[in-house]
């Protein structure tokens, strides 16, 4: 299974300053797709995020290859409202509003990072959706998370995730054990009768079981805390005799990890845990045609945005036409038929063989 922690930051986010404390506040209301942000010109009104993105010069006046036309007076129309309330210029009330949409995400991302027990400078940022990408350099500065990943399509990664994903069965007991209260005999016993469950489930949906994997986790905990760590667990050793020894040993590693500290309380095995997989999808990476370096080839035009307190000039760049080995320096803009990044200053953005951008601080 996967922790996903969901956070209400989209483009469609309206920012809005409340009459009691006077202070930009952005979200959790959305203006949607219908109507969805000003700039649309679906008959929008409110300040969104995306429509912050159009007044700073970080989306082009059209999207989707061209097909979407951006209403900039209607997003500049629309920020204004800020702007009036805080008593603030446009494009400061505009940098406010992304700034705050930005520390939101960031928040998200600690929730996943520093209070598991990770260091995010530690791990890349990878960027997806459609507006992932605008935000992503900023986030990898907050995080210090470099580099900043932009794979190739990113508006459609999790269609291509779910079109080329491994088929799974996961299934659950309870158990609720001391250490002492049971045996490596029984839990094995356990674990062949659910990993037989979701076999059989796996087998119903076109995979034979020669073809699948089985993976095992058990959850556990201190006797008396009410939360559990999960931890994957190999069934053959508990049939040899070594599992609960093993699996405590890696209990008391990981909570030391997660938390600083241990307690000398018996462990208590919560839940088992059986997944069956099937077969990976055979899917490769294309490589793409090797460059020189210079981008020059996918420059579009030349471009003004706002960033950093300031007007820049810019330049707006084809991800189509860039080739492995090409560096873009910031700021820029890097366009393509469903998303849209944004490179910072003193950033430079690599594209590898496989034509995926890496953000990095300019050395």
């Amino acid at each position: 299974s996967l922790d996903v922690r969901t956070v209400g930051a989209g483009g469609g986010s309206i920012a809005h300053v409340p009459e009691l404390t006077k202070a930009l506040r952005v979200g959790p209301d959305s203006a949607g797709a219908v109507p969805g942000p000003a700039a649309y010109g679906r008959g929008g009104t409110l300040p969104t995020v995306t429509d912050a993105n159009v007044v700073l010069g970080y989306l082009p006046e059209a999207l989707l290859g061209g097909a979407m036309q951006l209403d900039r007076p209607a997003a500049e129309r629309a920020v204004q409202s800020v702007a009036d309330a805080l008593g603030i210029p446009l494009l400061e009330a505009a940098a406010g509003i992304i700034d705050i949409v930005n520390e939101t995400m960031f928040g998200a991302l600690r929730l996943v990072s520093v209070q598991q027990g990770y260091d995010p400078r530690n791990f890349a940022l990878m960027a997806f959706g459609g507006a992932g990408p605008l935000h992503a350099n900023a986030l990898g500065r907050l995080m210090g998370s470099w580099p900043v990943v932009i794979p190739p399509s990113p508006g459609v990664l999790c269609a291509y995730g779910d079109a080329t994903t491994r088929m799974r069965i996961e299934t659950q007991r309870s158990f609720n054990k001391l250490r002492a209260d049971t045996s490596d005999a029984e839990i094995a016993a356990a674990l062949d009768d659910i990993a037989n469950a979701v076999s059989a489930e796996l087998e119903k949906e076109g995979v034979p079981r020669k073809e699948q994997e089985l993976q095992f986790e058990i959850d556990v905990r201190y006797a008396g805390q009410a939360f559990e760590v999960p931890l994957p667990v190999r069934r053959a050793d508990f049939a040899n005799g070594r599992g609960i020894k093993a699996l405590a040993a890696a209990f008391d590693e990981e909570h030391k990890r997660l938390f600083t500290f241990n307690l000398d309380v018996v462990h208590e095995f919560v839940n088992l845990r059986a997944t069956a997989l099937g077969k990976p999808a055979n899917v490769t990476a294309e490589e793409i045609e090797a460059g020189d370096g210079d981008p020059e080839g996918a420059v579009i035009r030349k471009h003004k945005l706002w960033i950093e307190g300031g007007e820049r000039d810019a330049v707006i760049y084809d991800r189509a036409r860039l080739r492995a080995g090409d560096k873009v320096l910031g700021p820029a803009i890097v366009i393509e038929m469903d998303s849209t990044t944004l490179i910072h200053p003193d950033h430079v953005a690599e594209v590898d063989r496989f034509g995926t951008i890496m953000i990095n601080p300019a050395r």
